[in-house]
């Protein structure tokens, strides 16, 4: 592969998917260019030409630079931009990212990576695990909370830990069907592969949190699967997994959208023999601590030994002016941007060995579930 170009600053993006109609385009639109870090110059936003038009519009890209198709796209910009952003549903991330490597451009795909534990092993035959080429969004890790949990986690203050919660219920399938508005649930999420499709949209993002907050690798697991709401014949929507991680800790995976009252309830709590912590998406900016005395404590941005959410990138309102969801996304694309202009990855760009460790896990569960059994991963 050919040394990849000097970039541009701010750095020069193409968007494949993420219309105004999708469920996170905006989101993109707007992370990436909050600290002004990037610069979207293209796109082909949706197969649809209003879509298409209209996205184009909102996120002020000029009419001649949309496309009808991701190939025309790139064939057109991939002398003058630096990266591709790939927001499209899971099934075609493969096809685009290759694609854009085949024209020598860094890419930027919204999570999970791949789709199947084969497309990971066909992408890193191409590109080392640890390369600063391909990047996948793994928003949640940039709240600052979550780093200032790894920060102590890392620094030993919590002691060894031993045991991490985490668990992700929403209600979305479950709330759509009593209301019939299944028809809202896009087509994609509907069908389950090899992997589960709420495995694909879900647990890559609780095992990306363990291992960014602790660092360990999954070694085995023991999973329960269940088709609850039925918005589509045994669509899995509810999943609990057991967990050996390496160093001996054990993780309880939860997550699922038949939970009725759960909007987002992602939640992680890290125990270790000198303290505990507790962090929940719906209210970012706080930690629930506790001492090796076991004396509670609530930690939010300027806690006094808080020491990363008090930093100035973290702080672009005064603390009592909580920071949220797309604020971690801009978070998220910084270290990205930075990654990129280094050529090497930082403490906060999670890897594609990453990426390709939660599919490979998501892939296990699905095993373990079917069959009654501990898979061992390699």
């Amino acid at each position: 592969m050919n040394a990849l170009k000097p970039l541009h600053k701010p750095i020069k993006v193409a968007m494949i998917g993420g219309g105004v109609n999708s469920a996170v385009g905006r989101v993109h639109e707007i992370a990436m260019k909050m600290d002004n870090e990037f610069e979207l110059v293209a796109g082909c936003f949706s197969r649809n030409a209003e879509f298409n038009a209209e996205s184009g519009r909102q996120y002020n890209v000029p009419k001649n630079r949309l496309y009808p198709s991701a190939e025309k796209l790139i064939e057109a910009v991939a002398h003058e931009v630096d990266a591709i952003v790939i927001a499209t549903p899971i099934q075609s991330h493969a096809q685009y990212i290759h694609l854009a490597l085949d024209h020598n451009l860094r890419v930027i795909s919204d999570k999970p990576l791949l789709a199947t534990v084969n497309e990971c092993n066909a992408l890193l035959k191409r590109v080392p695990a640890d390369n600063a080429q391909v990047f996948s969004i793994f928003n949640y890790t940039g709240y600052p909370a979550v780093r200032e949990m790894k920060r102590r986690v890392e620094s030993g203050s919590i002691g060894t830990v031993f045991k991490v919660m985490v668990e992700m219920p929403q209600d979305s399938y479950m709330r759509l069907k009593n209301q019939n508005k299944t028809h809202a649930i896009q087509a994609w999420r509907l069908e389950d592969g090899d992997i589960s499709c709420v495995s694909l949209d879900l647990f890559v993002h609780l095992h990306s949190l363990v291992n960014f907050v602790c660092g360990n690798t999954p070694q085995a697991v023991n999973a329960w699967s269940r088709a609850i709401t039925n918005v589509a014949p045994g669509l899995i929507d509810e999943v609990d997994a057991v967990i050996r991680y390496s160093d001996n800790l054990i993780v309880n995976a939860w997550y699922g959208k038949a939970v009725l009252g759960y909007r987002n309830g992602l939640r992680i709590r890290v125990f270790g023999t000198k303290g505990s912590l507790q962090w929940h998406q719906e209210n970012p900016e706080l930690i629930d601590a506790a001492d090796d005395a076991g004396n509670r404590m609530i930690l939010d941005r300027i806690a006094t030994e808080s020491t990363i959410t008090a930093l100035p990138r973290y702080n672009r309102f005064k603390a009592g002016h909580p920071s949220g969801f797309i604020e971690a996304f801009a978070n998220y694309y910084a270290d990205i941007a930075q990654a990129m202009r280094d050529e090497k990855l930082n403490a906060y760009t999670l890897s594609m060995g990453v990426a390709a460790e939660g599919l490979a896990l998501s892939q296990a569960i699905a095993q373990a579930s079917a069959s009654g059994q501990t898979v061992e991963l390699g």
